[in-house]
């Protein structure tokens, strides 16, 4: 196992990716030898599904917190890809990779697994779509914009919707781990053991933002991280372990799960969420205030100090 701070050297190719842009160069390098590349986009209905492709990567960019629908007839077109000769580069959750564990070990393919914070329904996300923009002929959901995170609903250029994740129910629930699926609190493939050639994720704790990191499993995993032209810096496992949610074990469930759940057996999703975390939502305000007059404060004792 080899750890890496990694990030495309391009900032403009960098746009629009979650963190540094790895998967983005690993599949552009798989594309560019001739090979296909497998991961997860939107369809036209706005539900993230796993696809294919063997141009463009564009709409396979940027984080989806949501479960995503991995059709037996695209794992069967994965096959044939790799029965024709071709390379194939996998990108999805490590549930996902370890689906295709009868085909792990084939010289051609090559599976990346995220550092997986776990997945929403996609019937809850469908839902919230439905209730934020009724009627809308939505063509992009985002739920990161670089570092940041915050939920966005475009129509074409055109954006409807955009909140903070302390303001985006949605967002504030999944990042607290009160909507998670069941099985994701108890995901056995939360461990540094991992099921992908190579692992990806946020690089937590460097210092800067806007970096991948990177560990590879297996020699065509090392093989394909230094042929896609990523910046490579070595760092310890340790470093990026301190930060434990999805590498070391599974999030843990939020206190309001009971809460959550009792609502949604008879609620809607957006009116089960909303009503969890009332609570919530009417004692931002007061802390939004007191985090401003604490930073005013030490504004004050920084300017006292220097005269």
């Amino acid at each position: 196992m080899k750890v890496y701070a990694a990030w495309n050297p391009s900032e403009e190719q960098r746009r629009g990716s979650s963190s540094g842009g790895v998967a983005t160069m690993l599949a552009r390098a798989v594309l560019d030898a001739g090979g296909v590349y497998f991961g997860t986009r939107w369809d036209e209905r706005m539900r993230p599904v796993v696809a294919w492709t063997e141009t463009d990567v564009a709409p396979f960019k940027g984080s989806r917190y949501v479960q995503s629908h991995f059709d037996a007839s695209v794992r069967e077109q994965l096959e044939r890809f790799l029965e024709e000769g071709r390379t194939v580069l996998f990108v999805g959750t490590p549930c996902q990779v370890a689906a295709l564990q009868t085909l792990r070990e084939h010289p051609r393919l090559i599976c990346v697994d995220l550092i997986c914070h776990g997945t929403v329904p996609a019937s809850s996300l469908e839902q919230e779509l439905a209730y934020l923009a009724p009627g809308a002929s939505l063509t992009d959901v985002r739920f990161r914009e670089g570092p940041l995170y915050q939920m966005s609903l475009w129509e074409k250029e055109r954006c409807l919707y955009r909140r903070s994740a302390a303001l985006s129910p949605y967002l504030y629930a999944f990042l607290s781990g009160l909507s998670l699926r069941e099985a994701c609190y108890r995901c056995p493939y939360a461990r540094p053991e991992r099921t992908g050639d190579i692992t990806l994720g946020d690089f937590i704790g460097y210092p800067r933002p806007g970096v991948s990191f990177v560990m590879t499993h297996t020699p065509k995993g090392e093989e394909w991280l230094k042929r896609c032209g990523a910046v490579l810096e070595a760092r310890s496992f340790e470093e990026r372990a301190a930060y434990r949610p999805g590498l070391l074990e599974p999030t843990a469930p939020s206190p309001l799960c009971p809460v959550f759940l009792k609502h949604l057996e008879r609620l809607p999703f957006p009116q089960a969420v909303r009503k969890t975390l009332r609570g919530y939502f009417r004692g931002l305000p007061f802390r939004q205030a007191w985090k401003w007059l604490h930073h005013q404060a030490y504004l004050v004792k920084s300017f006292i100090k220097g005269k």
